[in-house]
């Protein structure tokens, strides 16, 4: 099998952390339930809090087959990942570091 001619023939394929996707997701529908402050840097705080407490999950896939990874991953790991971002949303909410740039 010639792994050169794969790679030449299928440039859609891409390597993502499917944790960061079930992360950014969940951080943006909670931000909203959670009446907290939505601006990019809250956002992103909440994301890179969340990921440091999760392992990574990384896969090579297509971009359209994405979605179907993201649901196919069981619901004992996604309630993982909720707590994590729920704890994160909540020291985001607490102590807001966008205020300290204003």
């Amino acid at each position: 099998m010639n792994c050169e001619k794969i790679t030449q023939t299928d440039e859609s394929m891409i390597l993502v952390n499917i944790v960061e996707e079930l992360v950014r997701d969940k951080v943006d529908s909670a931000i909203k339930a959670l009446n907290m402050c939505g601006c990019e840097r809250c956002r992103l705080n909440a994301y890179a809090i969340a990921l440091n407490a999760l392992p990574a999950r990384y896969v090579t896939t297509t971009k359209g087959a994405l979605l179907a990874l993201l649901a196919a991953n069981n619901l004992e790991y996604q309630t993982t990942v909720q707590v994590e971002v729920i704890k994160a949303l909540n020291v985001v909410k607490e102590y807001p570091m966008h205020c300290l740039t204003q």
